[in-house]
Protein backbone atom coordinates (compact mmCIF):
# COMPACT_ATOMS: atom_id res chain seq x y z
CA UNK A 1 0.00 0.00 0.00
CA UNK A 2 1.40 3.39 -1.00
CA UNK A 3 2.65 5.69 2.70
CA UNK A 4 1.66 8.91 2.95
CA UNK A 5 5.26 9.84 2.28
CA UNK A 6 5.22 8.45 -1.69
CA UNK A 7 1.29 9.82 -2.00
CA UNK A 8 2.58 13.20 -1.33
CA UNK A 9 5.81 12.98 -3.98
CA UNK A 10 3.22 11.92 -6.36
CA UNK A 11 1.02 14.73 -5.74
CA UNK A 12 3.88 17.04 -6.04
CA UNK A 13 5.18 15.90 -9.13
CA UNK A 14 1.60 16.15 -10.23
CA UNK A 15 1.25 19.77 -9.53
CA UNK A 16 4.99 21.34 -10.27
CA UNK A 17 6.68 18.98 -12.34
CA UNK A 18 9.67 16.28 -12.31
CA UNK A 19 11.60 19.42 -12.79
CA UNK A 20 11.02 20.96 -9.33
CA UNK A 21 11.58 18.03 -7.67
CA UNK A 22 15.89 17.65 -8.29
CA UNK A 23 16.38 19.52 -4.76
CA UNK A 24 13.79 17.68 -2.66
CA UNK A 25 16.45 15.49 -1.51
CA UNK A 26 14.60 12.08 -3.06
CA UNK A 27 16.81 11.40 -6.12
CA UNK A 28 16.41 7.56 -5.86
CA UNK A 29 12.37 8.08 -5.82
CA UNK A 30 12.29 10.42 -8.26
CA UNK A 31 15.06 8.60 -10.57
CA UNK A 32 12.86 5.41 -10.01
CA UNK A 33 9.56 7.16 -10.57
CA UNK A 34 11.25 8.48 -14.07
CA UNK A 35 11.96 5.15 -15.25
CA UNK A 36 8.38 4.05 -14.60
CA UNK A 37 7.18 6.57 -16.48
CA UNK A 38 9.58 6.44 -19.45
CA UNK A 39 8.50 2.64 -19.15
CA UNK A 40 4.91 3.54 -19.40
CA UNK A 41 5.06 5.64 -22.04
CA UNK A 42 7.29 3.37 -24.20
CA UNK A 43 4.29 0.52 -23.36
CA UNK A 44 2.00 3.10 -24.29
CA UNK A 45 3.62 4.13 -27.61
CA UNK A 46 3.58 0.17 -28.14
CA UNK A 47 -0.18 -0.55 -27.68
CA UNK A 48 -1.30 2.45 -29.86
CA UNK A 49 0.60 1.23 -32.81
CA UNK A 50 -1.02 -2.30 -32.06
CA UNK A 51 -4.00 -0.38 -32.06
CA UNK A 52 -3.47 1.09 -35.44
CA UNK A 53 -2.28 -1.77 -36.90
CA UNK A 54 -5.43 -3.90 -35.90
CA UNK A 55 -7.39 -1.10 -37.20
CA UNK A 56 -5.94 -0.69 -40.43
CA UNK A 57 -6.52 -4.57 -40.96
CA UNK A 58 -10.02 -4.46 -39.92
CA UNK A 59 -10.50 -1.70 -42.60
CA UNK A 60 -8.79 -3.90 -45.28
CA UNK A 61 -10.74 -6.66 -44.42
CA UNK A 62 -14.29 -4.44 -44.43
CA UNK A 63 -12.80 -3.23 -48.18
CA UNK A 64 -12.54 -6.91 -49.25
CA UNK A 65 -15.91 -7.50 -47.36
CA UNK A 66 -17.71 -4.45 -49.84
CA UNK A 67 -16.14 -5.41 -52.94
CA UNK A 68 -17.84 -10.19 -52.62
CA UNK A 69 -21.06 -8.67 -51.47
CA UNK A 70 -22.95 -9.20 -54.57
CA UNK A 71 -20.31 -11.41 -56.04
CA UNK A 72 -22.06 -15.28 -56.99
CA UNK A 73 -20.55 -18.53 -58.18
CA UNK A 74 -22.39 -21.35 -60.36
CA UNK A 75 -20.36 -25.10 -59.58
CA UNK A 76 -20.65 -26.60 -63.19
CA UNK A 77 -20.48 -30.32 -62.75
CA UNK A 78 -21.17 -33.39 -64.95
CA UNK A 79 -24.66 -33.89 -62.51
CA UNK A 80 -25.43 -30.36 -62.94
CA UNK A 81 -24.98 -26.66 -61.31
CA UNK A 82 -24.43 -25.38 -58.07
CA UNK A 83 -25.38 -21.83 -57.10
CA UNK A 84 -23.66 -20.45 -54.16
CA UNK A 85 -23.57 -16.68 -52.42
CA UNK A 86 -20.57 -15.90 -50.21
CA UNK A 87 -20.49 -15.17 -46.20
CA UNK A 88 -17.93 -12.18 -47.04
CA UNK A 89 -18.52 -10.28 -43.84
CA UNK A 90 -18.27 -13.55 -41.77
CA UNK A 91 -14.72 -15.16 -43.94
CA UNK A 92 -13.38 -12.82 -45.92
CA UNK A 93 -10.04 -14.30 -46.65
CA UNK A 94 -12.08 -17.51 -47.37
CA UNK A 95 -14.14 -16.09 -50.10
CA UNK A 96 -11.39 -13.99 -51.62
CA UNK A 97 -9.29 -17.48 -52.00
CA UNK A 98 -12.50 -19.41 -53.21
CA UNK A 99 -13.34 -16.43 -55.94
CA UNK A 100 -9.91 -16.50 -57.23
CA UNK A 101 -8.91 -19.53 -57.59
CA UNK A 102 -12.25 -20.17 -59.23
CA UNK A 103 -11.46 -17.58 -61.65
CA UNK A 104 -8.01 -18.44 -62.55
CA UNK A 105 -9.56 -21.85 -63.16
CA UNK A 106 -7.39 -23.82 -60.15
CA UNK A 107 -10.86 -26.03 -59.94
CA UNK A 108 -11.52 -27.40 -63.56
CA UNK A 109 -11.34 -30.63 -63.92
CA UNK A 110 -11.44 -31.72 -60.37
CA UNK A 111 -13.50 -33.74 -58.60
CA UNK A 112 -15.95 -34.31 -55.44
CA UNK A 113 -13.35 -36.84 -54.05
CA UNK A 114 -15.34 -37.45 -51.06
CA UNK A 115 -18.83 -37.70 -50.33
CA UNK A 116 -20.92 -39.35 -47.49
CA UNK A 117 -24.64 -38.74 -47.98
CA UNK A 118 -26.21 -37.15 -44.90
CA UNK A 119 -23.10 -35.61 -44.07
CA UNK A 120 -21.17 -33.62 -47.06
CA UNK A 121 -19.90 -33.49 -50.25
CA UNK A 122 -16.05 -32.29 -50.79
CA UNK A 123 -13.74 -31.24 -53.82
CA UNK A 124 -11.31 -28.76 -54.29
CA UNK A 125 -8.32 -31.77 -54.14
CA UNK A 126 -5.97 -30.83 -57.73
CA UNK A 127 -4.49 -34.10 -57.50
CA UNK A 128 -8.27 -34.92 -57.91
CA UNK A 129 -7.39 -34.44 -61.72
CA UNK A 130 -5.26 -37.20 -62.22
CA UNK A 131 -6.28 -40.84 -61.88
CA UNK A 132 -4.63 -42.13 -58.96
CA UNK A 133 -7.13 -42.53 -56.14
CA UNK A 134 -4.95 -42.80 -53.58
CA UNK A 135 -3.57 -39.47 -53.90
CA UNK A 136 -7.12 -38.13 -53.81
CA UNK A 137 -7.88 -35.79 -50.50
CA UNK A 138 -3.95 -35.10 -49.81
CA UNK A 139 -3.29 -32.23 -52.11
CA UNK A 140 -3.49 -28.57 -52.02
CA UNK A 141 -2.00 -24.68 -52.70
CA UNK A 142 1.45 -23.81 -51.90
CA UNK A 143 -0.11 -21.48 -49.36
CA UNK A 144 -2.76 -21.95 -46.53
CA UNK A 145 -4.74 -19.36 -45.47
CA UNK A 146 -5.62 -18.59 -41.70
CA UNK A 147 -8.74 -20.05 -40.09
CA UNK A 148 -11.70 -17.32 -40.23
CA UNK A 149 -14.14 -19.33 -37.47
CA UNK A 150 -17.83 -18.26 -37.62
CA UNK A 151 -21.18 -18.79 -36.07
CA UNK A 152 -22.57 -19.82 -39.20
CA UNK A 153 -23.87 -23.21 -38.16
CA UNK A 154 -23.11 -26.50 -40.42
CA UNK A 155 -26.48 -27.69 -41.95
CA UNK A 156 -27.39 -28.86 -45.28
CA UNK A 157 -26.84 -26.15 -48.59
CA UNK A 158 -22.96 -24.80 -46.24
CA UNK A 159 -20.03 -24.15 -48.16
CA UNK A 160 -17.23 -24.72 -45.58
CA UNK A 161 -13.20 -24.96 -45.55
CA UNK A 162 -11.64 -28.15 -45.45
CA UNK A 163 -8.74 -28.29 -43.12
CA UNK A 164 -5.98 -30.78 -41.39
CA UNK A 165 -6.40 -31.95 -38.09
CA UNK A 166 -3.64 -29.33 -37.43
CA UNK A 167 -5.22 -25.82 -36.64
CA UNK A 168 -2.36 -23.81 -37.20
CA UNK A 169 -1.85 -24.89 -40.40
CA UNK A 170 -4.73 -23.08 -42.24
CA UNK A 171 -6.65 -24.08 -45.05
CA UNK A 172 -6.54 -24.73 -48.47
CA UNK A 173 -7.99 -25.54 -51.32
CA UNK A 174 -10.27 -28.42 -50.25
CA UNK A 175 -13.80 -27.00 -49.71
CA UNK A 176 -17.28 -28.98 -48.71
CA UNK A 177 -20.82 -28.24 -48.82
CA UNK A 178 -23.26 -29.51 -46.33
CA UNK A 179 -25.88 -32.12 -46.82
CA UNK A 180 -26.51 -33.21 -43.59
CA UNK A 181 -26.61 -31.09 -40.14
CA UNK A 182 -23.46 -31.44 -38.43
CA UNK A 183 -23.02 -28.93 -35.30
CA UNK A 184 -19.37 -30.89 -34.11
CA UNK A 185 -18.37 -28.63 -37.44
CA UNK A 186 -19.27 -25.54 -35.67
CA UNK A 187 -16.57 -22.82 -35.13
CA UNK A 188 -14.05 -25.72 -35.99
CA UNK A 189 -14.47 -25.15 -39.46
CA UNK A 190 -14.74 -22.12 -41.90
CA UNK A 191 -18.23 -21.74 -43.18
CA UNK A 192 -17.60 -18.64 -46.27
CA UNK A 193 -20.49 -19.56 -48.44
CA UNK A 194 -24.33 -21.39 -48.54
CA UNK A 195 -25.96 -22.88 -52.20
CA UNK A 196 -28.72 -20.89 -53.14
CA UNK A 197 -29.60 -23.07 -55.83
CA UNK A 198 -29.17 -26.73 -56.69
CA UNK A 199 -29.33 -28.31 -54.14
CA UNK A 200 -30.88 -31.39 -56.05
CA UNK A 201 -27.55 -31.86 -57.39
CA UNK A 202 -26.04 -31.84 -54.18
CA UNK A 203 -28.34 -34.60 -52.89
CA UNK A 204 -27.73 -36.56 -56.29
CA UNK A 205 -24.01 -36.35 -55.87
CA UNK A 206 -24.28 -37.29 -52.23
CA UNK A 207 -25.86 -40.38 -52.76
CA UNK A 208 -23.87 -41.72 -56.01
CA UNK A 209 -22.45 -45.02 -55.10
CA UNK A 210 -18.84 -45.21 -53.50
CA UNK A 211 -15.90 -47.25 -54.29
CA UNK A 212 -15.26 -50.43 -52.09
CA UNK A 213 -11.28 -50.26 -52.52
CA UNK A 214 -11.10 -46.29 -52.00
CA UNK A 215 -13.38 -45.21 -49.04
CA UNK A 216 -16.16 -42.59 -49.56
CA UNK A 217 -15.00 -41.79 -53.19
CA UNK A 218 -17.19 -42.14 -55.87
CA UNK A 219 -17.28 -45.02 -58.38
CA UNK A 220 -18.28 -43.00 -61.12
CA UNK A 221 -16.26 -39.91 -61.37
CA UNK A 222 -18.13 -36.34 -59.94
CA UNK A 223 -16.43 -33.49 -61.91
CA UNK A 224 -15.93 -30.05 -61.52
CA UNK A 225 -16.22 -29.12 -64.65
CA UNK A 226 -15.63 -24.74 -63.99
CA UNK A 227 -16.94 -22.69 -61.63
CA UNK A 228 -18.24 -19.28 -63.22
CA UNK A 229 -17.75 -16.31 -60.99
CA UNK A 230 -20.75 -13.40 -61.96
CA UNK A 231 -22.55 -10.47 -60.01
Amino acid sequence: MMNFRNLLLLLVMASVGLGTLTSCGNSEELERLQRVNADLRSQNRQLQQQVNALKEKEEQLAFLSAQMGDVKARIVTNHGPIEVEFLADLAPIHAFNFITRAESGFYNGTKFHRVIPGFMIQGGDPNSRGDDRRLYGQGGPVVAIPHEFNRTPHEPGVLSMARTADKSAGAGSQFFIMHGRSPGLDNEYTAFGRVTSGMDVVDAIATVPTSPQHRDQPVEHVVIERIEVHR
